[in-house]
């Protein structure tokens, strides 16, 4: 009969110093010494810990401080919550020459005020004499500045797990804050476009390529297209392709629908732009970002065969946003309409909406 323990919370003292606390018998029968890596599985993932004995002594019951987890999330065992031996798996111990990470800070405030080098120094301090394996995130609690560190990679060769020591090299491979990592877990699903595969692959192209390698691109004198007009009758898939786009390409997607941004009273159309332009600009000081407009026809016609002087005032806001994006923000705008006709000559010019993509038969 396999042994059942009892899922306690850990020991505040415990916190970020990874330990499992273990009775002596549940040690004995994993075979595990002191301060060795151990694995838990949950439902929710597995948790990445160190074994430590229980100051009471007492067998049936655990408690784990889960820093180390393979979830995006910290992992938060409900009450009463049990397990057993078999859920727990003792690993060898490799240490590390190099690991590669993804720093996430806690805010846009934070990244901008912090240069790179303390930001490696503090990645250096919290991860020394820490356990991790390949694409499992840790977090750090208290007031650091750092809230999660993601292991993108390591040289282990083994089931074991990696120790990060003092020799062991660590490569920053990107530095993010906490809104823009939680913007590409929740609000970009993964979608699949059936049928149309050739111009998801096209316009994964002509999105990547700018926002993640904008210096090769330049050196290369290749321009580099920040506005993207999507093309195609109703129905045919352009809301989830864009979606599908921003998930492959690993970017934040600001969605709106034309019409959504129409106010009631003078002057809101132009200041709900303004906000819904700033939130990206925002996000995408953080990472990459894709902002799309649903419906761009019916926000900004073509002015001069419409009296209505406010529509006009939306379109002259629109091209003056899109002027101000400069060749330094990990942004890009795409836009899809099924009447491309009827969209103000000025927003086809270059620098704004100069690449197309037609899906399907487009009719008038």
């Amino acid at each position: 009969m396999d042994i059942v323990l009892k899922l306690l919370p850990s020991n505040p003292e415990d916190q970020g110093t990874q330990r499992c606390r273990l009775g002596p018998k549940a040690m004995s029968l994993l075979g595990v010494k002191l301060g060795r890596p151990v694995l838990m599985s949950l439902p929710s993932g597995t948790c990445l810990c160190t074994a430590w004995p229980r100051k009471d002594l007492c067998d049936g019951l655990l408690q784990i401080d889960f820093m180390c987890c393979s979830s995006h999330k910290p992992l938060t065992p409900l009450k009463n919550t049990t397990i057993t031996l078999n859920q727990l798996k003792s690993l060898t111990s490799v240490k590390l020459r190099k690991v590669t990470v993804k720093v996430i800070l806690k805010n846009l405030e934070v990244k901008l005020a912090t240069s790179g080098a303390t930001i490696y120094d503090l990645v250096k301090d919290l991860l020394r004499n820490i356990y991790v394996l390949p694409r499992y995130m840790l977090t750090i609690n208290g007031d650091s500045s750092v809230v999660n560190i993601v292991v993108l990679d390591t040289d282990l060769l083994d089931d074991g797990a990696g120790l990060i020591t003092a020799k062991t090299s660590i490569h920053i491979k990107e530095i993010t804050t906490l809104e823009w990592y939680q913007h590409t877990l929740q609000d970009n699903p993964q979608c699949q476009v059936a049928g149309i595969n050739d111009i998801c692959a096209s316009l994964k192209e002509m999105i990547n390529l700018p926002l993640h390698y904008p210096e090769t691109m330049s050196k290369l004198g290749f321009s580099c297209p920040r506005g993207l007009l999507l093309v195609g009758p109703p129905g045919v898939g352009k809301t989830l392709l864009v979606k599908a786009v921003a998930r492959e390409v690993g970017a934040c997607l600001v969605s709106v629908c034309g019409p959504a941004i129409h106010g009631s009273r003078p002057g809101e159309s132009e200041e709900n732009l303004r906000d819904i332009f700033q939130k990206a600009r925002g996000i995408s000081c953080g990472g990459s970002c894709i902002l799309f407009i649903d419906e761009i026809d019916s926000l900004v016609p073509k002015r001069g065969s419409s009296s209505n002087a406010p529509e006009n005032r939306i379109v002259a806001q629109l091209l003056t946003l899109m002027d101000g994006i400069h060749s330094d923000n990990k942004m890009a705008i795409v836009a899809a309409t099924n009447r491309p006709d009827a969209l103000d000559p000025a927003l086809r010019r270059p620098g704004r909406f100069d690449r197309e993509v037609i899906i399907g038969n487009c009719t008038q």
